[in-house]
């Protein structure tokens, strides 16, 4: 295992700089350990989508985790003045207050292997679309092709968008979410399907 040492400082979004230094294609981040503040927080509890904004002076507890070119799966907790802890899904939006060290370690060409019961259970896939979007009805198509049951949800007004935009921080569409985590649009479902990545975490 290979071990980097970051330190982000103040104003760095923590979410996306995380994900932005896992480059290697071949390789899973995990993190290791995290020591920092934060002037802000965003995450998600666990069977709501709504996220959770906190703008104030926190500490960070726990930020835990692991990075994949296909997926990211990241939860922190932080305690605020009073020593009341809170968390969940980390989501783009949380900000570093000071400073931020992370540990990161990195493992080559490692397999995730699923122990429990051997009945497929089929994932959940969520695609949010734009009416008459050329690449959503792509990404359709490709999810057609699977036989796979999905949830298309279409936006007919600016709430919606705003609400998406807020979790996923892009604006382009589709957007799509597989076991509630955001994978990206049309180019990285046909990429993961074009790589047999796809067929791995829907099946």
């Amino acid at each position: 295992m290979e071990h980097h040492f970051y330190n982000f400082s103040t104003g760095v979004d923590v979410y996306k700089s995380l994900n932005e230094l896992h480059k290697d294609h071949n390789s899973t981040s995990f993190l290791i350990s995290a020591v920092g503040d934060l002037s802000k927080v965003s995450f998600k509890c666990p069977l709501n989508d709504k996220p959770v904004i906190f703008e104030k002076k926190l500490e960070i507890i726990t930020l835990s985790g692991y990075i994949r070119s296909t997926e990211s799966h990241l939860h922190i907790s932080a305690s605020d003045e009073n020593c009341s802890v809170f968390g969940g899904h980390l989501l783009a939006g949380s900000i570093v207050l000071k400073s931020l060290d992370v540990l990161i370690g990195v493992i080559p060409n490692l397999n995730k292997t699923s122990i429990g019961s051997s009945r497929n259970i089929p994932a959940t896939v969520d695609i949010y679309i734009l009416p008459d979007c050329p690449w959503s009805k792509r990404a359709l198509k490709l999810l057609d092709s699977f036989h796979l049951k999905y949830n298309s949800h279409i936006f007919t007004n600016d709430e919606e968008f705003n609400k998406i935009s807020n979790i996923t921080s892009i604006s382009t569409f589709p957007q799509i979410f597989i076991n509630n985590q955001f994978i990206g649009g049309y180019s990285e479902l046909s990429n993961m399907s074009s790589k047999g990545a796809l067929k791995g975490l829907i099946y």
